[in-house]
């Protein structure tokens, strides 16, 4: 009878509990203070938080305003021209002396046909081309010119130069008053009464200062005279 009760009194727990119907939970409506009526879980669940929506701040753009004061100055560029040293750079070659600069040429003869240029004429030559008759100054001077008659088209052998003899001093000299004066050594004197000429000679033999007739005669011929002007800043 007691194994029989029991079998019934599990029958019946078994029935009520297929019986009871289920329950959802709801954690959201679970309040501890109605534990009576709506016991709460041992524990919560929490509660998913929601996404914070991202905010894009706003972006004030502050643009300043610059004024920037242009100054041009207006500078005259610098001359690049060069000054001529002689008024006629085609013919003349200047030549540094102790007065400034001094432009000096040859004439050339006019044919193969060499005469003697007699010196009292040479004045004349030279104010053909508004210059004068010349000295020699400097020893580049002389190379220069002894250089040039040895290559004409047609050679010189000899030209007139400015000269002048001082019977006091008993010495020779420049006489166009645009050098210095002074003249070492001492021409070689062929004809106390001529004047002073450079003898070409061949190449590579020096050039000599001789005084020679004035009539361009000789055993060498006298054919062209060195003339000159002043060229640039002389005095």
């Amino acid at each position: 009878m007691i194994k029989t009760a029991v079998i019934l009194v599990a029958a019946v727990v078994v029935a009520n509990a297929m019986m009871r119907p289920i329950r959802i939970r709801n954690y959201d409506a679970c309040s501890c203070e109605h534990h009576e009526t709506d016991p709460c879980d041992e524990e919560e669940e929490p509660s998913t938080p929601p996404k914070p929506v991202p905010t894009t701040p706003s972006q004030t753009t502050t643009t300043q305003s610059t004024t920037i004061t242009s100054t041009t100055t207006q500078t005259t560029p610098e001359s690049t021209t060069t000054p001529a040293l002689c008024p006629d750079s085609d013919r003349q070659t200047p030549f540094k002396r102790k007065n400034g600069w001094w432009c000096g040429f040859l004439t050339e003869p006019s044919s193969s046909l060499v005469s003697p240029m007699n010196y009292r004429t040479t004045p004349d030559w030279c104010a053909d081309t508004k210059a004068q008759v010349a000295s020699l100054e400097t020893e580049a001077e002389l190379e220069y010119f002894t250089h040039a008659a040895r290559n004409f088209k047609y050679p010189i052998a000899g030209f007139w130069t400015a000269s002048d003899y001082n019977a006091t001093s008993e010495r020779w000299y420049w006489s166009d008053g645009q050098a210095d004066p002074n003249i070492d050594p001492q021409p070689i004197v062929n004809d106390p009464n001529g004047r002073i000429a450079v003898l070409v000679g061949s190449d590579p033999d020096p050039a000599v200062l001789a005084v020679v007739p004035q009539s361009g005669r000789g055993s060498v011929t006298i054919s062209a005279v060195l003339c000159g002007v002043p060229g640039l800043q002389f005095s």
